[in-house]
């Protein structure tokens, strides 16, 4: 501790920023902030990709689901009301339970 900052801690003052802390903090926050661009880039072009494949893959998507539709309409009846009652009934459904 130089005699500067215990001067300042005996006083209760808040040492100023060096010049080299402020210019490394500047540095960290340019390098995070590319970083999170690159990630955003990265995740943008993923979701694309995965757009496109499923636009290619729909007719054949369309025809399963025709076929897997009438056999579950009614377990997902069963599933939207329970989830329905959950939702209206809140945390006193569940204490019953």
């Amino acid at each position: 501790m130089t005699p500067e900052d215990q001067l300042a801690a005996f006083l209760g003052e808040v040492p100023r920023q060096g010049r080299a802390e402020l210019f490394t903090a500047e540095v960290i926050r340019r390098i995070e902030r590319q970083v999170l661009i690159d990630r955003l880039t990265t995740a943008a072009a993923g979701a694309m990709v995965f757009a496109l494949v499923l636009w290619a893959c729909a007719p054949m998507l369309n025809q399963a689901v025709a076929a897997i539709a009438p056999g579950l309409a009614p377990v997902a009846a069963v599933l939207a009301f329970t989830a329905a009652v959950a939702m209206v009934g809140g945390s006193s459904v569940f204490r019953r339970l």
